[in-house]
């Protein structure tokens, strides 16, 4: 079991890298652009594209830390009130919703990625269909987290890392 929680925490630290990493340049780009259209009263051509590209992707990547988390929207005075068996139905159910959903997004993302691949981002000269590929790998996650909360009942995807089940 604890080779779950070694994928589960290796993907949960990869997007917190590649999220604080694309955030990081967004935001330099962004910022490289009103400062060369304020002081130069030009604007390169790269920067907006690059600069929705990386927020597409950290957009994506943080709907699979809502899933990760259980932090999307959810009636909670509900739940909290069904007894615990029921609770516990809820949760399972949730995490079969979730990997249906991480199913129809990796399907049609992937789908979707491949039919844009013929275009080309302005300024980038980077396919369309690669902005889009966080489409099915967001669904991929998705699958992921909905498999761990199935398999341990856990409250969210990300309660315990491999040191503390390792510990107790």
């Amino acid at each position: 079991m604890k080779w779950i929680y070694w994928i589960r925490d290796s993907i949960n630290k990869a997007i917190e890298y590649i999220s604080i990493t694309m955030l990081t340049v967004m935001v330099l780009a962004i910022t490289y652009q009103v400062f060369t259209r304020t002081v130069f009263n030009t604007t390169p051509t790269w920067s907006e594209s690059l600069s929705v590209f990386l927020f597409l992707w950290v957009g994506f990547f943080g709907i699979a830390y809502g899933f990760r988390e259980r932090t999307h929207i959810s009636v909670e005075i509900f739940y909290s009130l069904f007894p615990k068996w029921l609770q516990k139905i809820c949760r399972r159910g949730n995490a079969v919703l979730i990997i249906g959903v991480g199913a129809i997004f990796a399907y049609y993302g992937y789908n979707f990625a491949l039919d844009s691949m013929r275009s080309n981002l302005p300024g980038l000269n980077v396919p369309t269909g690669v902005s889009y590929l966080i489409i099915p790998l967001t669904g991929i996650v998705m699958i992921i987290y909905g498999i761990i909360n199935l398999i341990n009942d856990e409250d969210s995807a990300g309660e315990k890392t491999i040191e503390e089940t390792e510990e107790g």
